[in-house]
């Protein structure tokens, strides 16, 4: 399981110590090695990222042509053109 170590601070005792936090649980609790306080990290506190946007288009494909506008007719006692 991928994860990095964080530098906590106990909101209890106070004390600063390195505790490993997985990636791919970001809200698991911290336990102080002091104390033994458990705890949310600042990371369990933050809102998840926003999924990236869908993809347009499948590759190659052209996108569709806008419609060029439709002239209006001409209206009774007007020239055409």
């Amino acid at each position: 399981m991928k994860g990095t170590q964080h530098r906590m601070e106990c909101p209890k005792c106070g004390k600063v110590f390195f505790s490993w936090r997985p990636d791919v649980l970001p809200g698991a609790l911290a336990k102080c090695y002091f104390c033994g306080n458990q705890f949310e990290d600042e990371a369990a506190r933050r809102k998840p990222p926003e999924p990236p946007p869908a993809p347009a288009a499948a590759a190659g494909a052209e996108p569709p042509k806008a419609e060029p506008p439709k002239a209006e007719p001409p209206k009774a006692g007007e020239p055409a053109g």
